[in-house]
């Protein structure tokens, strides 16, 4: 058992030299003010879909709070919502990629997830006759990342501060969750891999759930159950499809609008299982 939770944390600790050079780099990013209002522009273009669903695949959460915070104020459509969402890999993409099991497949998830995201916000960007705000004004009452940095009183500290604590917060996530399944496996490996086994794509089902609760913990989960054989790569991508990160939860906090944030997390849900699904299928003809 001991050295489950030895091999947990040797695999964890691999993962924190990539952590914090991608939130040194993300922190870097959102603390100018100039290239937010920029993006904002961008994201009330033609060309919005395809910006978001670049932007969403960069792994941080902070990018799809960032989309729905605008969403709120009428700085986006629906459809670029959703593509920000769907393309958002949160802590999955760091992990696969410093995993050696999974590191293989990234490429497939994020062509998969941003092609999907694109077609999506597209599609319903077309449906959305509401009319947009077309300025920017920046505001601390609505920013999305409460963490920002002012540009006139940077020192190193201020600087550094948020990705060290963020790396932190992730290594314990992930450590605890390698833990978790790693125990899990070692005592029911083959009842887990047998109920599994006999769901098929039934797991995008669950799969698309797990990937709406609203933290960074469910993608951690849904790569480890990957990592592990526990759930297939169309499953997973289910998962992925219908994660977005806090953002739902942000959504939320506008309780008026409730009916409509239902409809976005059904959506996401939808979207999910229906990717699923479609590459459950897609495996099973070749």
């Amino acid at each position: 058992m001991w050295e489950t939770i030895l091999d947990a944390l040797v695999d964890s600790a691999i993962a924190l030299p990539f952590l914090l050079a991608i939130y040194l780099l993300i922190e870097f990013l959102e603390s100018n003010q100039r290239a937010k209002a920029r993006t904002v522009k961008l994201l009330n273009g033609k060309y919005a879909p395809l910006v978001a669903s670049g932007v969403g695949l960069i792994p941080q959460c902070g990018f799809s709070v960032m989309a729905t915070d605008l969403y709120c104020q009428r700085y986006l459509k629906l459809g670029t919502l959703v593509a920000f969402f769907v393309a958002t890999s949160d802590e999955a993409l760091p992990i696969l990629l410093t995993n050696r099991q999974t590191v293989s497949v990234v490429w497939i998830v994020l062509v998969v997830k941003a092609v999907y995201a694109i077609a999506l916000g597209y599609l319903i960007n077309l449906a959305d006759r509401s009319a947009l705000n077309v300025s920017y004004r920046l505001d601390d009452e609505h920013g999305c990342c409460h963490h920002e940095i002012n540009e006139n009183k940077h020192t190193f500290w201020q600087f550094v501060k948020h990705p060290l604590l963020h790396t932190l917060k992730i290594f314990v996530y992930i450590f605890v969750v390698n833990a978790l399944f790693g125990l899990l496996l070692y005592y029911f490996e083959q009842p887990i891999m047998n109920f599994t086994g006999t769901l098929g794509i039934a797991q995008s089902f669950i799969t698309a759930l797990i990937g709406l609760v609203p933290n960074c913990a469910s993608s951690v989960i849904l790569t480890g159950m990957y990592a592990e054989n526990i759930v297939s790569l169309p499953a997973l991508l289910a998962g992925l499809v219908s994660n977005s990160g806090i953002a739902l939860a942000i959504l939320f906090k506008e309780r008026h609008q409730f009916k409509r944030n239902f409809l976005i997390l059904l959506l996401m849900y939808f979207a999910g299982v229906l990717l699923g699904i479609t590459a459950s299928l897609v495996s099973l003809a070749f």
